[in-house]
C-alpha cells in the first residue's frame, strides 16, 4: 500500500471512498450492537436491522467528513509530489481510523453505558485510564475487532482498486486548473450537504438519532466514528458543573428529609388507572406578569383567563430555565436543571431518565410531540423524543398555513391546526406536546391588526394573537369525539422580554384543565414547573418515578411546597410566602422578600432565622440535584431517605 506511480480522478475517488467507508461503518456498528447485545436484547431482530439503516444518514456524515479529509491529502500530493499516487493507502488509514474510533466507542458505551459525544473532553482527559481499561477488560474483543476489521478493510480495498488508479499519462488529473477545482468544489459541498443531513435550517447532531423514536434503536442508529468526531468538534460546549457552597455543619441528608419524608406516592391509590388522553401545550415565552389572570392591569388573555377560573390553578409557576428545552426537562423529568444550562445536547443527555412521556409510553399512551419552529433549533424535538416522544413534528413537516412565518417558524393557528388533524387520527389514549410559536417572535403576523394601539411588535398583542389562537383551538376540540376524554396542561415553557425583577423573569401562567374530569380549585401557592408531572400521574391514578422532584398538586398539607430558580449565580427559593435568593458561592449573601401580596408585589425585608434556614434548604437541594444530575444518578434521587 505504499504510494505507486499512477494519478487518480479526485472526484472518483471522493465517491469510492465515500462507499467503502459507509459499507464499513455498517459492519463496525453491528459489531457494536452483538457486543453489546445485552443491552438491546428486548428489541426485535428486525427493530436492530431497522435501527442500523435508519441510521446510514451517521455512517454517511462521518464517511463524508473523512473522505474529505483524504482528498485534501490527496490533493498536497498532487501538488508537492505529483509522481505519487497514496489514493490505496489513504483510504486504508481511513478505513483504519473509522475502525478504531468505532471500536473505541463500542469499549465506551459497554464501560458508561453511552456513546462517546458530548464527553469527549472527559474521555480525552481521563485518556490513561480509559485506555488500561479497555487493555484490561476488553483486550479480546479488541483483538479480534482489529483482526475482523482488517479483513474487511482488504476485502474493500480490493474491491475498490480498480477505481482508485488509472494508469500513468491515462486518465491523470492535474492538481490545479479549472477542471480540478470544480471537482473539489464539488466534493466540498458534497461534504458540507451530507455532513449537516441534508438542507435543512440547522445541522443534524448526535441527539438527531432519537428522530428514530426509541431510545434504545437510537443507540444503535448512532455510528461511533460520527459519536467521536462530533464530540471533539463540540467538545468545547460541554455543560459545566457549578460547584454550590454550603455553610459548614450542614447535613445534607437531614435537610433532604426535611424536604421529602418518603418517595413520591400516589394520592388515588385504589383507583382504576384512567386511560385519558393528555395535551400539554407549552406556551412559547409566556410571561405572568403580564396577563390580567396574574394581576397585570390589561386583558392580553382573556381566553386563557376564562380556563384559569374552570381549572386546577396555582398562585402561579417558576419555570426551570429560560430555554424550551430546560422548560420540557423540568416540565416532564421533574428535576432541576443544570443551573445556567441545559441538558440538551450535552452529555447529560446521554444518561438514563425516568420522565413522564416515558412512563405513559410503557403503559401504552402514544407519544407526540409538536412545535412550530424548526425540528432541531436548539435540538428540542430530537431532545423531546429522548424522553419518551415517538414522534416530533415541526415546521418542515407542516403544509403552508393562513399565516406567513414569522423569524422562527409557522404561527400558533397553523400549528394547532396541524396538530389536531394527526390528534384525529392517533391510537387512544395518547400524550401529546404542543410547543407554540408565535410568541416565539415579538410581532403579530402581517395582515393582523394589533390588538393594542398600532404597533405590530408590542408583546400584549402577540400574546392577545396566541390566547385569540388558542379559543379556537379549544372550540374545534370540543367538536372532536375524544374531547370529553382529554386532559389539558397549560403552561409556559419559559418567559420572554424584560422584567422589573429577577424572579419575575421566572414567573409562568400554569393549569390544568378538563371539562368534566378535574374539579376547579385554586392551589394557595406558587408551584414549580416540576410539580405538573406529579400530579398528572396523580389523576391518571399512576405512581410518580422514583426520580420526580416535583410535589402533586394534591400532596398533603403537612408537605413542605417550594419552587426554585437560579440567576446570575444565586438560588431563588420560593417557600410559603417568602422569597429568598442567596449566592450558590458565598451563602452568607441573601436577599429576602415577602411575597404575601403575590410575587409581583414582592418587597424586601430582614433576613431573619426562618430565612437563613430556608437559604440553607436551598442550597442543600441544588447542591443535591446536581449532583445527582452529574453523576447520571436522577433516577435513585431519594438514596436520602437511607441513610
Amino acid at each position: 500500500m505504499t504510494g505507486d506511480k499512477r494519478t487518480v480522478d479526485i472526484l472518483l475517488y471522493y465517491f469510492v471512498s465515500f462507499a467503502a467507508l459507509v459499507f464499513a461503518g455498517l459492519i463496525y456498528k453491528a459489531v457494536f450492537v452483538v457486543y453489546n447485545y445485552q443491552q438491546f436484547s428486548n428489541l426485535a431482530l428486525s427493530e436492530i436491522a431497522y435501527a442500523l439503516f435508519w441510521g446510514v444518514r451517521f455512517d454517511m456524515a462521518a464517511a463524508a467528513l473523512l473522505s474529505l479529509m483524504s482528498c485534501i491529502i490527496l490533493w498536497l500530493f498532487h501538488r508537492l509530489s505529483p509522481s505519487k499516487n497514496p489514493a490505496s493507502a489513504l483510504l486504508f488509514m481511513m478505513l483504519l481510523l473509522q475502525l478504531t474510533m468505532q471500536i473505541g466507542d463500542t469499549v465506551y458505551y459497554a464501560e458508561a453505558g453511552r456513546h462517546v459525544s458530548y464527553e469527549m473532553r472527559d474521555a480525552l482527559a481521563d485518556a490513561s485510564g480509559l485506555f488500561m481499561t479497555a487493555v484490561t477488560q476488553h483486550a479480546m474483543f479488541i483483538v479480534l475487532s482489529y483482526l475482523f476489521g482488517y479483513v474487511v478493510v482488504l476485502v474493500i480495498l480490493n474491491l475498490s482498486k480498480r477505481f482508485l488508479s488509472y494508469p500513468q499519462g491515462g486518465a491523470a488529473i492535474p492538481g490545479s486548473g479549472l477542471k480540478y477545482g470544480l471537482k473539489f468544489l464539488t466534493i466540498l459541498l458534497l461534504s458540507v450537504l451530507i455532513v449537516r443531513g441534508g438542507v435543512t435550517g440547522v445541522p443534524q447532531s448526535v441527539i438527531s438519532a432519537f428522530k428514530i423514536g426509541d431510545a434504545q434503536q437510537a443507540i444503535v442508529a448512532m455510528n461511533g466514528a460520527y459519536s467521536v468526531v462530533y464530540g471533539v468538534l463540540h467538545s468545547s460546549k460541554e455543560v459545566s458543573r457549578i460547584d454550590v457552597t454550603l455553610p459548614e455543619g450542614v447535613d445534607v441528608n437531614a435537610v433532604m428529609r426535611s424536604l421529602y419524608d418518603s418517595e413520591p406516592v400516589n394520592h388515588n391509590d385504589g383507583t382504576a388507572v384512567k386511560r385519558v388522553n393528555l395535551v400539554f401545550v407549552l406556551l412559547e415565552g409566556w410571561a405572568a406578569d403580564l396577563m390580567s389572570g396574574y394581576g397585570y392591569e390589561e386583558v392580553t388573555t382573556p381566553f386563557f383567563d376564562s380556563l384559569k377560573e374552570r381549572a386546577l390553578s396555582p398562585a402561579g409557576v417558576i419555570s426551570g430555565g429560560v430555554r424550551t428545552t430546560e422548560g420540557i426537562y423540568a416540565i416532564f423529568c421533574s428535576q432541576q436543571n443544570p443551573l445556567g444550562e441545559t441538558v440538551a445536547q450535552s452529555s447529560l443527555q446521554n444518561n438514563q431518565y425516568r420522565c413522564l412521556p416515558n412512563i405513559l409510553k410503557e403503559q401504552g399512551w402514544y407519544t407526540a410531540f409538536f412545535q412550530g419552529s424548526h425540528k432541531e433549533t436548539s435540538g428540542t424535538g430530537a431532545f423531546a423524543q429522548s424522553l419518551g416522544f415517538t414522534d416530533s413534528y415541526a415546521k418542515e413537516d407542516m403544509p403552508d398555513g393562513r399565516y406567513e412565518h414569522n423569524y422562527w417558524g409557522a404561527h400558533d393557528p397553523d400549528i394547532y391546526d396541524y396538530a389536531l388533524g394527526k390528534m384525529d387520527q392517533m391510537p387512544q389514549p395518547f400524550l401529546v406536546g404542543i410547543n407554540t410559536n408565535s410568541t416565539h417572535d415579538t410581532r403579530v403576523p402581517p395582515g393582523v391588526a394589533p390588538f393594542f394601539g398600532d404597533d405590530t411588535r408590542d408583546k400584549r398583542s402577540v400574546m392577545h394573537f396566541a390566547d385569540q389562537a388558542m379559543k379556537q383551538f379549544f372550540e374545534k376540540l370540543k367538536e372532536k369525539p375524544y374531547y370529553q376524554n382529554t386532559v389539558f396542561v397549560l403552561l409556559s415553557d419559559h418567559t420572554g422580554g424584560k422584567h422589573k425583577s429577577i424572579a419575575q423573569k421566572y414567573f409562568i401562567p400554569g393549569i390544568i384543565y378538563s371539562e368534566n374530569m378535574i374539579a376547579a380549585g385554586k392551589i394557595d401557592r406558587y408551584v414549580s414547573q416540576r410539580d405538573f408531572s406529579p400530579t398528572v400521574l396523580d389523576i391518571l391514578a399512576l405512581h410518580a418515578s422514583p426520580s420526580f422532584t416535583g410535589k402533586s398538586f394534591y400532596a398533603d398539607e403537612h408537605e413542605v411546597f417550594f419552587a426554585d430558580y437560579f440567576d446570575a449565580g444565586s438560588i431563588g427559593w420560593i417557600e410559603a410566602d417568602s422569597l429568598v435568593e442567596t449566592s450558590v458561592s458565598k451563602p452568607s449573601e441573601m436577599k429576602c422578600y415577602s411575597i404575601e401580596k403575590g410575587l409581583v408585589d414582592a418587597y424586601p425585608v430582614t433576613c431573619d432565622d426562618e430565612f437563613v434556614d430556608r437559604s440553607i434548604r436551598s442550597l442543600v437541594f441544588t447542591a443535591y440535584s446536581q449532583e445527582r444530575l452529574f453523576d447520571g444518578q436522577t433516577t435513585s434521587f431519594y438514596d436520602f431517605l437511607k441513610n
